[in-house]
């Protein structure tokens, strides 16, 4: 088979089966397979079905719609890019057959955060404080919580489109987690801050947050008065000791301004404790290095005492039996 041929075909297949394009290694190694003749499109696709990606795509939420498959393709195909280069999918969705994948995060570390939030949301209201996109807010939608309120400095196209394509309830609402960073100050001005939002939720998410707020404590000592649960995934440093780390300007993230803490499990579980709530517990842990993966830090970090390689899931709660 022409080489071109074969990476449009492989390509196609990968666009069809995983939702993404092949990576080079995958693509080299298809094509070496097609040229040999050790195996066939057939072969290519009978594969990529069988692959632990594609099983773990089978296993994540399937987010119905009443669109088709094709008129969530063109939903999806119609949003663009976001300024800062990212694709506008900060996590991986499944609407219906139709998979797209998310530039930061993937569907086994979404359904793995995913395990913290009840299955049966059936009369519970729900605050997701950095929804990016509102994954985790359309699913606890799809969970059935009467009530969903999103939150996030800036609405990601991704939101709107996924919305759209759920014909979904949520509430969105711009506002500023905790105005300390720098340029966050003015924009708190324009658009409030969520110390505004005086309702009480039965569950507040704050996923991927903390290591963005200068006063975690505060930020937490704030959710207290307006929740029974607050469910935190967080980086977390291994160590024993309670104590929390400090990252300066982009040393986690190129570019990002907003790195500033990341706790041990202890001091994260006592800061739950001293803000009020009864129960402040780690429930899971997530290793980077057990898939030989790893978290994006800069030299400094990564080869020092705040090396990070753990995400900790962890609840918090006023009344407990």
């Amino acid at each position: 088979m022409d080489e071109e041929l074969a990476k449009t075909e492989i390509t196609s297949l990968y666009k069809k089966i995983l939702g993404r394009i092949p990576d080079n290694d995958g693509l080299e190694f298809y094509i070496k397979q097609l040229r040999s003749g050790k195996m066939t499109l057939d072969g290519v696709e009978k594969t990529l079905h069988e692959s632990d990606e594609y099983l773990d795509i089978q296993s994540a939420p399937q987010f119905t719609s009443q669109y088709s498959d094709e008129e969530i393709n063109k939903i999806i195909e119609s949003v663009d890019e976001q300024p800062n280069g990212f694709f506008t999918w900060y996590h991986s969705f499944r609407f219906g057959n139709v998979y797209a994948p998310g530039t930061i995060t993937s569907l086994k570390y979404q359904m793995w955060v995913s395990s913290l939030i009840p299955e049966n949301l059936e009369g519970k209201t729900v605050l997701d404080i950095g929804t990016a996109d509102g994954f985790y807010s359309f699913l606890c939608e799809s969970r059935g919580a009467k009530k969903v309120v999103a939150v996030d400095w800036i609405k990601f196209p991704g939101f709107s489109a996924a919305h759209k394509i759920l014909d979904s309830s949520v509430e969105f609402q711009k506002l500023v987690i905790d105005d300390s960073t720098r340029g966050f100050t003015e924009l708190k001005s324009d658009i409030g801050s969520i110390t505004d939002i005086k309702e009480k939720f039965d569950i507040i998410l704050l996923f991927g947050v903390l290591y963005h707020l200068p006063n975690p404590v505060m930020v937490i000592r704030n959710l207290f008065m307006n929740t029974n649960a607050l469910l935190i995934a967080s980086h977390i440093i291994d160590s024993d000791e309670p104590a929390m780390y400090y990252y300066p300007e982009s040393s986690l993230t190129p570019g990002d301004t907003t790195n500033w803490w990341v706790p041990t499990p202890s001091c994260l579980i006592d800061i739950g404790e001293r803000t009020g709530f009864e129960k402040s517990v780690l429930v899971d842990t997530f290793d980077f290095d057990s898939i030989n993966a790893s978290l994006q830090q800069d030299d400094n970090v990564k080869n020092g005492l705040r090396r990070i390689h753990k995400i900790g899931l962890f609840k918090m709660e006023r009344h407990h039996n």
